[in-house]
């Protein structure tokens, strides 16, 4: 499995696409916080507003509430609960899958693979490092653009920020073994990314948690979204709580953390079953 792992890292990691992905999120950084800093500067502003560019109230207030956050509360808007991470990662993972079999790729592997628990899991370790590796670039390059603006926010607190980027890079791996099993099951990449976003932002958990509070209960932090969206708030400035609240207490998040990222790798280990089971009684193309 290690050999048929280290394939997958250099195919993927030689892909362009990622690059230039990762080259457009960086891009779309860059623009907000260009956007930001001229609504922010006053002369810049006054410049603006001089050669006939307009804004509202709402851009102001928007501006004083983008002033009053922290670093950290931009990263984990712009990577968890604004869906960017969510969405990558779904549409990355089911358009390699389904390449590997449109392409014959998966058949030939296969010849020399027999177990298909291999290819699967080695296809999620792959999808999880380039996971790792958006995040810390992205994180990086705001931290980085942040003090070329000159913008005053703080960093927030390191040891929080750091727990945030961990638990939502955790809370993705179950999204990607998701989207594996979904590509197992209907083998076209743009159904697969569309049903992968659509659960990995939480629309199936929803519906789910709606039904059950019916009933008093609430199911919504055993699925794995519940834990993306609640990554931001581990390091957001309005958090106050200690990392062993959010650990092992109710802090304002519905339940402990641990309980929600031991369900995260329940999942991981079901969607990796059902993969295989799906991979064995299925055509490989």
């Amino acid at each position: 499995m290690l050999n048929l792992t280290r394939m997958e890292f250099r195919r993927l990691f030689r892909d362009k696409s990622v690059y230039i992905t990762l080259a457009s999120f960086l891009g779309f950084i860059l623009i907000a916080l260009i956007t930001m800093k001229l609504v922010t500067d006053q002369n810049l502003l006054s410049f603006a507003t001089e050669n006939g560019f307009e804004f509202t109230a709402e851009d102001q207030a928007d501006a004083a509430s983008f002033l009053s956050s922290t670093i950290a509360d931009f990263v984990s808007n712009l990577l968890f609960s604004g869906g960017l991470m969510v969405c990558f990662s779904a549409i990355f993972c089911a358009v390699s899958t389904c390449d590997d079999f449109s392409s014959g790729f998966g058949k030939n592997i296969f010849s020399y693979y027999p177990d298909r628990s291999y290819y699967i899991v080695s296809k999620i370790v792959t999808h999880c490092a380039i996971n790792a590796m958006f995040i810390l670039a992205l994180t990086a390059a705001s931290i980085i653009l942040f003090k070329i603006c000159g913008f005053p926010n703080h960093l927030g607190d390191p040891l929080k920020m750091v727990l945030m980027l961990l638990i939502g890079w955790v809370a993705l791996i179950p999204l990607a073994a998701q989207s594996m099993l979904l590509c197992m099951l209907i083998r076209n990449a743009a159904v697969a990314s569309i049903l992968s976003i659509l659960c990995g932002l939480g629309v199936v958990a929803g519906v789910l948690e709606t039904i059950a509070g019916l009933f008093g209960i609430h199911v919504a932090q055993f699925f794995p979204p519940y834990l993306v969206m609640m990554s931001p708030y581990i390091s957001g400035s309005a958090s106050t709580g200690s990392l062993l609240s959010f650990a092992v207490g109710q802090n304002g998040l519905g339940t402990n953390l641990l309980l929600s990222v031991f369900a995260s790798l329940l999942w991981t280990l079901t969607y990796i079953w059902l993969s295989q089971k799906v991979l064995s009684k299925k055509d490989i193309c």
